[in-house]
């Protein structure tokens, strides 16, 4: 009956400290994949590699609850503070605007690697001391009701211990403390660092791991269910920080970046020849499609030409969301950003989707013929592939023909 008793108890202040509450990690992709981010009150890992892009990761985190009105304790073990805050500036991170008001920085390096002893208030007199060390941090933790606490990073001290077994032992226990006090928790940790053994050690305690390597920020430990089949995305490590490469194309920005031209007369947007096609062009193709195969069989091959386009567009995005009303946003923020148009989604139905295009390339006016079926087949295709069910549709209505806007009907065939 103790027992029992014993259980209700820290299950309700358990759930009294953690409650539904969730932290954003600033990077939407990787919010939507976990339901909305992390529980307040739990423990964090990212993972990477000396790249240190994790580390930039977890700093737009911390970033992000700052500006929620968090109270952040950060120990910095890897370089001095003040080089730290020069650093993360050049991501986008500035934390002086927080400073000696919601964040503290610990100095745990001046001490391993300065000449003399350093002293000060925010300065740890031996932080190869683990026992001080970690005494230390939660009893300022708990003091000053700091509601997360930031390790920048573990590696840094695993490479100096004489006895990394004992370390790992520390830092496990130094986890689970902060947990049990209801605070959350983020480290950064560098795999290529540890042996393999002791990386899945100092991992045990953490409730989310999250890989950030090489281009791949990965889930690969969460407490709740993950909202998507495959829990990675592709990311560039930018001045404003850690943004998924989808984000990045679609900015005007990001197309310009990735432009770049050759010597013999080739343009690349990264690894895509392209051409550029002025609209005279375009429609001087229409044209010619319908002119020698007739307003039908013109349509159609169109049409067809659209759902070749689409090939492979819906199975990609259906692992990273189920939604399709989302799916259908990432292809027209895509659309808008390449200059093809505007689009809208006007009726979405498990039948019937419905969608309008002002401003589609190529623009014109007082054609017999609509000039966007490739459009409609674009998004059947895109619909079949991702919902697994077979989807077309037409272009009901178009500028070129004299209407105010495109309008696109999709229909589920039976």
């Amino acid at each position: 009956m103790h027992v029992v008793l014993h259980a209700k108890v820290i299950r309700d202040v358990v759930k009294g400290q953690v409650g539904d509450k969730m932290l954003s990690l600033g990077v939407k992709p990787l919010n939507d994949t976990l339901g909305g981010g992390v529980e307040e009150g739990s423990s964090v890992a990212f993972v990477g590699s000396m790249e240190y892009d994790n580390v930039i990761l977890m700093h737009q985190a911390v970033f992000e609850a700052l500006k929620d009105g968090k109270r952040v304790l950060m120990v910095d073990f890897r370089q001095p503070p003040s080089t730290l805050l020069r650093e993360l500036e050049n991501h986008g991170v500035d934390y002086e605007q927080f400073l000696d008001k919601s964040l503290t920085i610990l100095d745990g390096y001046s001490n391993l690697y300065g000449q003399g002893v350093h002293g000060g208030k925010n300065v740890l007199s031996n932080p190869l001391d683990l026992g001080i060390t970690t005494a230390i941090i939660r009893e300022l933790l708990q003091r000053e009701n700091y509601d997360l606490l930031v390790i920048d990073d573990v590696t840094a001290q695993y490479t100096l211990q004489t006895n990394p077994k004992a370390y790992i032992k520390a830092v496990v226990r130094l986890v689970n403390s902060v947990k049990l006090l209801g605070k959350t928790t983020f480290v950064a940790v560098c795999s290529e660092v540890f042996e393999k053994s002791d990386l899945a050690a100092i991992l045990i305690p953490f409730d989310y791991v999250i890989e950030v390597s090489m281009g791949v920020i990965e889930v690969k430990r969460s407490l709740q269910p993950l909202s998507v089949v495959e829990p990675k995305f592709a990311y560039m490590r930018t001045r404003k920080g850690i943004i998924p490469v989808k984000e990045h194309y679609q900015s005007l920005e990001g197309l310009k970046a990735q432009l770049r031209a050759g010597e013999n007369g080739t343009i690349w947007l990264k690894d895509v020849r392209v051409q550029i096609v002025d609209e005279s062009a375009e429609r001087s193709l229409i044209e010619a499609i319908y002119d020698y195969l007739g307003p039908e069989k013109g349509k159609e091959l169109l049409y067809i030409w659209g759902k070749k386009q689409a090939l492979g567009y819906g199975k990609h995005s259906k692992r990273h969301t189920s939604s399709v009303r989302d799916a259908l946003e990432e292809v027209f923020r895509f659309t808008l950003a390449g200059g093809g148009g505007k689009l809208e989604l006007v009726e979405l139905s498990d039948s019937v989707v419905i969608i309008r295009g002002t401003n589609l390339f190529p623009s014109g006016k007082g054609y017999h013929y609509p000039f966007h079926p490739n459009y409609a087949g674009f998004l059947a295709r895109f619909l079949t592939e991702f919902t697994g069910e077979r989807w077309e549709g037409e272009e009901t209505k178009c500028e070129a023909m004299g209407a105010e806007y495109c309008e696109f009907v999709l229909r589920k065939v039976k």
